[in-house]
């Protein structure tokens, strides 16, 4: 018997996995990834002894976040919309990996909004598997699965926890034999607040971003005035990660002194663009410094400017 299991990084997934691989079931995780959440796949392989297998789904989550079925959280995160989608996609990877079944680490209420019976229940029907979808640390609490009327699985082997305390996850981690795992907070970043502004801004200049648009709303320091819209480095990794990227129209560094990388990605402003790249750099204030230009034509030059003031800054920030 084999089942397939949508594996996010967290413990209860870990847990749910673990609990299914103890009884004999072969488990094969799937992390899907968006430019929002990439479940750590280095410490599923390790934590599970399989292998967990890593799958795109930016292109169809794209069009369920800029219109979900059910709505957003509190935040930009459609989270029933988004749980939908991945049991769909596991739903029509049963065949493939001729599994029988999903497994999920959902807990009955730990979210009230996305875990709640309705909610659970709503994602399987939307995701079109319904009683396809255990739920091993609060099944015993849930109506019976076909797994279940199968024979496939045992009911006494599913758990009754419910609510937002984690311990029972972590006595049930220790009795596993799990001493490493995740702490809960930290996940999608859909359900921050300065990241879900700045993807309304983003959504609201361009309609249906790219998924190199989304992804650079994960780094550096966003900027818009004037139909212009460029980000700078906060540090060498994002400078990396900007000299990197394939949708920037200029990019731009101080020359005598260390400093950022900034793109303009939307816009013609170079000025303004590199007067705020001057002052997050190690160049004096209220002097002229020399800034070098890059087209994506492959064509550069070189300009002299002074720096931005905190208040000309601060009515530009996304």
């Amino acid at each position: 018997m084999r089942a397939l299991a949508l594996y996010s990084g967290g413990l209860d997934s870990v847990l749910a996995i673990k609990i299914i691989m103890s009884h004999g079931i072969e488990v094969i995780p799937i992390g899907f990834v968006t430019p929002f959440y990439s479940p750590d796949v280095d410490y599923g392989n390790k934590i599970l002894g399989v292998p967990v297998i890593s799958i795109d789904i930016t292109e169809e989550f794209i069009d369920i976040l800029l219109s979900p079925s059910h709505g957003y959280g509190k935040n930009m995160n459609p989270c029933i919309d988004c749980h939908a989608l991945m049991i769909k996609k596991a739903r029509n990877l049963l065949g493939e990996y001729n599994a029988k079944f999903i497994i999920t680490g959902e807990v009955l209420g730990e979210r009230p909004m996305s875990q709640n019976r309705w909610a659970l229940k709503e994602v399987e029907k939307s995701a079109g598997a319904e009683g396809l979808v255990v739920r091993p640390l609060s099944g015993a609490l849930l109506p019976p699965t076909i797994p279940e009327e199968m024979g496939w699985i045992k009911r006494e082997w599913l758990f009754d926890i419910s609510g937002r305390k984690r311990n029972r996850q972590i006595e049930l981690a220790r009795l596993l034999g799990i001493e490493e795992y995740k702490t809960p907070a930290g996940g999608c970043l859909l359900t921050d607040t300065q990241f879900s502004k700045r993807l309304k801004f983003l959504i609201g200049i361009k309609g249906r971003p790219s998924r190199e648009e989304l992804e650079l709303l994960r780094i550096g320091r966003h900027f818009y005035t004037d139909n212009c819209w460029f980000v700078i480095g906060r540090n060498e990794r994002e400078n990396k990660l900007l000299k990197s990227s394939r949708i920037w129209r200029y990019m731009f560094f101080t020359i005598d002194y260390p400093g950022p990388t900034g793109i303009i990605v939307e816009g013609e402003l170079i000025d303004t663009a590199i007067r705020t790249l001057i002052r997050y750099s190690d160049a004096p204030r209220n002097m002229p410094v020399k800034v070098k230009i890059l087209r994506n034509s492959g064509e550069s030059y070189i300009t002299e400017s002074v720096s931005l003031s905190e208040e000309e800054i601060e009515k530009i920030r996304v």
